[in-house]
């Protein structure tokens, strides 16, 4: 059951495949590039950061009869250029947890800026020119916000004017893929409800808040290792107060995941999707046996459409069943539930592939758009004047929902999964 990669994937908005640049007549041979992907995935630990260097390599297309020399640079733009086409938000690793060096003809020099050799003849620079990442901290010594993204960013610049760099390589990306622990939730036996505003109780024909909103776009977001992922096992769905029938009610059933909606039963239609299946949790779930699933919403003019992810893999889009925007209830299992889970959220915008990859383990808690979020390490509830009222740690200033939600309660039944957290999982 190993993890899909799912960071490059967004490589592909970034880095498009080009042909090699207009050279206006210098020589095509003259052309120099990256030799490592245009973006990488680096896994760090916060506390120590990586477990070895890594190496970065420049590359001619083919080679030149004198040595040559390229200008390789921390550069914050490329970073940036990233974000907008993905529409995230990675942030420029801080100076003092970077160590950055180029070793050749026996010399090494340290910096943020260095200057590495082709030697004649050759396609590939000499040497070594390697980065190590170190304790995630700031210049104080203060460790970094768990929410945040990082990343490395280089880019490359010829020193000899007839040598022109291939466009779609002259920077490098190297994403921080922060390592962690933390406790995760095993829930089982029946379904966790959150409902905003008012707890209506019983869902009964007629019933309405007045405060209730109708989402044009949101995201459903959550991460699974599922003991059960056979037998009708019950995800995150919506739901409405005048019904308990679910608009987009889904399970897993043979390792496949169904969206229902009344008689109609979806199943993945992407490449990707077909023939993807669910594999079951024996023993300790360690993190390759984890799912990181988001499903989107949009309505487009007067469409709706719907897209569903699986460790930032698209695995189902198409139009959507219904329009399905008016749900202040959000559930999670049924009485075949038994997972361990973390990270439910709902957004109010539908996410790009790339926020879905971008925030798998972790989102910034005042990140736009951010409605409900529960890490679920813990209880998410308090009690408060006979109620539970959920534990939202989204500071999202801008939310469209109103801003508590409750443990929903039918006829006394408090609408709670059984669970422990017993189970702490290095991601």
């Amino acid at each position: 059951m190993k993890k899909i990669c799912i960071l490059s994937l967004a490589a592909l908005v970034w880095s498009a495949c080009e042909k090699l640049p207009n050279t206006d007549g210098i020589t095509p041979q003259k052309v120099v590039l990256f030799d490592n992907a245009a973006v990488t995935t680096i896994k760090v630990k916060d506390d120590s950061g990586s477990s070895a260097p890594t190496e970065v390599k420049v590359r001619l297309a083919n080679p030149i009869a004198e040595d040559t020399y390229y200008q390789v640079s921390l550069d914050k733009s490329a970073i940036t250029a990233y974000n907008q086409a993905n529409k995230v938000d990675y942030d420029l690793v801080p100076a003092n947890t970077l160590a950055m060096s180029y070793t050749d003809q026996g010399v090494t020099k340290t910096a943020t800026t260095l200057v590495v050799r082709v030697p004649k003849g050759q396609q590939v620079s000499a040497g070594k020119l390697q980065f190590n990442i170190g304790a995630l901290v700031d210049a104080n010594g203060q460790k970094l916000s768990g929410a945040n993204n990082y990343a490395v960013a280089l880019k490359l610049t010829p020193m000899n004017g007839t040598v022109i760099v291939q466009n779609n390589r002259k920077n490098a990306l190297f994403l921080l893929s922060r390592s962690f622990k933390t406790k995760v939730a095993h829930l089982r036996n029946k379904a966790f409800h959150a409902i905003y505003g008012q707890n209506t109780g019983k869902q009964e024909s007629g019933k309405t808040y007045a405060n209730d909103v109708k989402l044009t776009a949101w995201t459903m977001q959550y991460s699974i290792a599922p003991i059960n992922a056979s037998r009708n096992a019950g995800l995150m769905y919506p739901n409405g107060r005048a019904s308990s029938d679910s608009a987009l009610y889904n399970v897993l059933y043979g390792g496949s995941f169904l969206f229902m909606n009344g008689g109609l039963k979806l199943g993945f239609n992407t490449d990707k999707g077909k023939n993807f299946k669910f594999q079951e949790v024996t023993g300790h779930p360690s993190a390759d046996k984890w799912y990181h699933v988001a499903v989107t919403y949009e309505e487009l003019e007067g469409r709706a459409y719907l897209k569903m992810y699986v460790n930032g893999e698209l695995m189902f889009d198409s139009a959507a069943p219904a329009k399905i925007n008016d749900f202040p209830i959000l559930c999670f299992g049924n009485g075949n539930l038994d997972a361990y889970v973390r990270e439910m959220r709902l957004w109010s915008k539908a996410l790009t592939q790339g926020q879905v990859a971008a925030t798998q383990n972790f989102v910034k808690p005042d990140s736009d758009g951010l409605e409900l979020y529960i890490p679920y390490n813990e209880d998410p509830y308090v009690e408060e004047n006979g109620q539970k009222v959920v534990k939202n740690a989204s500071t999202n200033p801008n939310k469209k929902l109103p801003e508590k939600w409750y443990i929903h309660t039918i006829n006394g039944e408090v609408k709670l999964p059984t669970v422990d957290y017993n189970t702490e999982v290095e991601f």
